[in-house]
């Protein structure tokens, strides 16, 4: 019974061990990385920096009840390695501005080449109304690694944290159920926006 006990134990570590692909470390390093690369981009090139590389998708529309609506959401985009003149690519990183009304919305998604998300930054008005609350997620595939959460009053410039842990607090589950829901609406307008204007070589 003993042996039947151990085997199962290091089957369950085994699996954990497999799974554990990312560190928070890695994910910090993987956002100064990209961050590092759009800061590169350059009207000037090639002269200056690097080409602009992405895709921008730009809302203007007139919601009831809430008025104008302006979103805008960047798509910043890798080659994945290949033998071709054209290789394809992979959502690398991604940032979205909008608003509701007064309410201003900002969110940052990072993605690794396998299209698995990796980490989020957002900031939000809807937790509590008067207060605006920035997240900070990091993941391993679809396991949450690390939620720090912030909060700051409207009126204020400074946040206080209040939550650092591997957990989902309770408060904050629907915010952060729908961060991961726009990361997968993000990675499937970029594979429909890159099969339609990027030439792929066969």
């Amino acid at each position: 019974m003993r042996r039947v006990f151990t085997f199962f134990l290091f089957l369950a570590l085994g699996v954990n061990v497999a799974h554990a692909q990312y560190t928070v470390e890695d994910i910090r390093k993987s956002y100064a990385s990209v961050k590092d690369h759009i800061a590169l981009m350059n009207g000037e090139f090639p002269s200056e920096g690097i080409p602009h590389e992405y895709y921008h998708l730009n809302v203007e529309q007139n919601l009831p009840g809430t008025g104008p609506h302006h979103e805008h959401l960047w798509m910043y985009y890798g080659e994945l390695e290949a033998e071709a003149i054209y290789p394809p690519h992979y959502l690398w990183f991604a940032t979205k501005k909008y608003n509701y009304a007064a309410r201003e919305y900002y969110e940052e998604y990072l993605y690794d080449k396998n299209g698995q998300l990796m980490f989020v930054y957002a900031t939000n008005p809807d937790v509590v109304f008067g207060d605006i609350y920035e997240f900070r997620l990091y993941y391993d595939g679809q396991h949450l690694l690390k939620c720090i959460v912030k909060q700051r009053k409207w009126d204020e410039k400074s946040y206080h944290e209040v939550y650092n842990g591997p957990e989902t607090p309770g408060a904050y589950i629907e915010t952060i159920k729908m961060l991961r829901g726009n990361a997968e609406v993000n990675l499937r307008l970029f594979k429909q926006i890159d099969d339609v204007s990027y030439p792929y070589s066969e």
